[in-house]
């Protein structure tokens, strides 16, 4: 373990793969304005870890020793948002780049209310960019050096540098020789980690499973002995991880990851499956990612219940029966109040992933009248429906010709909606310019 004045190791332009082409044009553009303005500017984080194993980074964090109010002259176009630790966001379009002052030591263990008070002071910043911000009620803000701020990151591969000033690649942690080794190793010692912050034992099986990168063997022991701490994280927390893993692309292995090491049970006790069911319908939201679909929160939080929702369905038509709508609406309302409660879905979540899934009932054969695909295609709710349906029919859980007729259905909606609204952009009137007055000289 490397301690602050440890000398770091440099790799110089031409002995690594980060390139300027990577970045993102707004992170650049953050990075030179500091740099240019006297202060050092660092690319850190998963950004360099990306970059290296020749990945396109989501997002550009950047780290400097310019202070928020600082940061905050030089960029007009940003906010400080945070109660324990300030930040500022560096907002363009499309894109927030997030800066940070270096730091000295880890962060303290997190508190049930943090996360929530930081999204709220994010939400007062855009209300108001040029407000000064709350102060914290303790001051725990300690600004550092870099050597430091490498130190108290989580693991070794998260705590490179690239240096914008001259294009190196620096290390005081060790990254690089656990990059090359496809290692995940904590910075420091792995259960005292854990337990300042247990929400780093899920992105650690994260960290493996999508980057096929081994855990090392302390981490891994730390996992099973810390696993329990999960229970402790903030709810809010816990919620960003699983809709963030949800939306990766990576979920069906990521979720593999954290049942087997006994985190999924423990993190998130209320949410339906847990069996090997989910990952045959997490593979196809997996699919849907990959295609470019953007799945909203109703629909992924869903992908947990088809299994148990057909189940409840076929108990209630079985023998022929004809539904009990009534009693198919409160069972679907009883699976899904501990898990909307502990995952603070919003109420509008809630109901549209009610009504999405209590719509697939209506689907379960294909539609014998275009009214009827018309009618339920006006509800907010149906597209909820429509996603957690072709989710449904992927995993073998809707009969044939049912899938077969809502797909051609909605099709011919879909053309129809389109030529409607090609004949109406056609037929709007051209707008009259108005007459320009003459000034008076």
């Amino acid at each position: 373990m490397m301690t602050e004045d440890a000398v770091p190791r440099i790799l110089a332009r031409p002995d690594h793969s980060v390139s300027r082409d990577g970045l993102s044009p707004s992170a650049i553009k953050v990075m030179y304005r500091l740099h240019r303005s006297g202060y050092t500017s660092f690319l850190v984080g998963g950004a360099v870890r990306d970059l290296l194993l020749g990945g396109r980074p989501k997002d550009f964090d950047i780290a400097t020793n310019a202070q928020p109010q600082e940061i905050r002259r030089l960029f007009r176009n940003s906010r400080i948002i945070g109660r324990r630790f300030r930040l500022v966001h560096v907002m363009f379009r499309g894109e927030i780049v997030e800066v940070a002052t270096f730091r000295a030591s880890p962060e303290p263990p997190e508190g049930p209310d943090d996360w929530e008070e930081a999204e709220a002071e994010a939400a007062e910043a855009d209300a108001d960019p040029d407000r000064t911000p709350a102060p914290t009620r303790v001051d725990r803000s300690v600004y550092g050096t870099p050597a430091e701020d490498a130190l108290r990151r989580d693991f070794t591969i998260n705590g490179l540098f690239y240096n914008i000033a001259d294009f190196s690649v620096i290390d005081y942690v060790g990254g690089l020789d656990d990059i090359k080794a496809r290692r995940v190793r904590t910075i420091g010692e792995p259960e005292q980690r854990f337990r300042e912050d247990p929400v780093r034992m899920l992105r650690a099986l994260e960290y493996g499973a999508r980057l096929d990168f081994e855990i090392e063997r302390r981490t891994r022991e730390a996992i099973a002995e810390c696993r329990g701490e999960i229970s402790e994280a903030s709810p809010a927390r816990l919620s960003y991880e699983l809709f963030e893993t949800l939306r990766s692309g990576e979920s069906a292995t990521i979720y593999s990851a954290w049942r087997g090491a006994g985190l999924f049970d423990r993190a998130f006790p209320d949410v339906a499956g847990r069996t090997d069911e989910d990952v045959k319908v997490l593979k196809e939201v997996d699919r849907a990612a990959a295609r470019g679909a953007r799945l909203d929160d109703s629909t992924l939080i869903g992908a947990f219940y088809l299994f148990p929702f057909y189940r409840e369905f076929a108990e209630l038509t079985g023998d022929g029966r004809k539904l009990d709508n009534v009693e198919m609406l409160r069972r679907v309302a009883v699976m899904l109040e501990p898990a909307a409660t502990n995952l603070r879905l919003s109420n509008h979540t809630l109901h549209l992933l009610m009504q999405g899934l209590f719509t697939l009932t209506k689907m379960n054969r294909a539609p014998d009248r275009g009214r009827k695909v018309l009618k339920l295609a006006r509800q907010e709710y149906f597209r909820v429906a429509w996603a957690l349906f072709q989710l449904a029919g992927a995993a073998g859980l809707v009969p044939t010709d049912a899938l077969q007729g809502w797909s051609a259905a909605v099709l011919r909606l879909d053309k129809t909606n389109d030529k409607a609204g090609s004949e109406e952009g056609r037929s709007k009137p051209k707008r009259r310019r108005r007459p320009r007055r003459r000034r008076r000289r």
